[in-house]
């Protein structure tokens, strides 16, 4: 499925994924999500793909997370900030159970920063593989947004990361995340593409390893689940207090 946000690419038996806003940073807005979601279903019923590579276009940011300005504006036009979050937040959750359903290898190549929603989508890939530019953060805590799913995803990595990604808002760069286990490997970002695809095609991709994945990803996707109606918890708190 191409859009005007989403490209697809197909090699082979492998498909790339490509997040293409790069004028909004690859700002996740409500298209980029439904094309994601829609995308993901019909390659998993694609018989003749093998494995998925996920990656954004240019060089300054892989995904600067959920598009604040359409979520401004969606919350105009609702009359209330708290269901306009609350809808951003039940878009994101269908994203992030798309890419963890996914059942073929799904690799993860980051060229440069993922923020927020956008280190989510890289954490839900079975094989991160970073660019020695790139790096990670969680600045949700600072814009004053409680982020019970960011502590979800980091946790099924790299759980010692938490408090300093999620709580403190702090970023780690490419090294660090590759020690810390976040991701799994850093290579110069000329052979970004390369490593991506050679881990795609080297996975191999049958019915035993979609059903191991499913099982790999169980206490993820419950504790997702679980954090996405946190959210909404706490947000219909802010709305009784406001």
């Amino acid at each position: 499925m191409q859009t005007e946000f989403i490209h697809s690419e197909r090699h082979g038996s492998l498909g790339w994924l490509i997040l293409n806003r790069p004028a909004a940073a690859n700002a996740v807005n409500e298209a980029m999500h439904a094309a994601l979601v829609h995308t993901l279903n019909a390659a998993t019923q694609d018989a003749s793909l093998h494995a998925l590579v996920l990656t954004a276009a240019g060089d300054g940011v892989f995904c600067a997370g959920a598009d604040l300005k359409e979520l401004s504006q969606q919350a105009q036009q609702l009359g209330d900030p708290v269901r306009a979050a609350q809808a951003g937040s039940e878009r994101l959750l269908r994203t992030l159970l798309a890419l963890i359903d996914f059942p073929k290898p799904l690799v993860c190549a980051v060229q440069a920063r993922a923020i927020g929603a956008g280190a989510m989508f890289a954490l839900t890939c079975d094989v991160i593989v970073a660019a020695e530019s790139a790096s990670f953060s969680f600045p949700e805590i600072a814009l004053g947004v409680p982020s019970p799913m960011g502590v979800a995803m980091v946790e099924a990595r790299a759980p010692a990361l938490v408090r300093g990604l999620v709580l403190r808002g702090e970023s780690i760069d490419a090294v660090a995340a590759r020690s810390a286990g976040l991701v799994d490997s850093v290579v110069p970002a000329e052979r970004l593409r390369a490593e991506a695809a050679r881990c795609a095609t080297d996975i191999r991709s049958n019915e035993a390893y979609a059903a191991t994945k499913r099982w790999v990803h169980r206490d993820l996707r419950r504790r997702l689940i679980e954090a996405a109606d946190e959210s909404a918890r706490l947000r219909g708190l802010r709305r009784a207090e406001g």
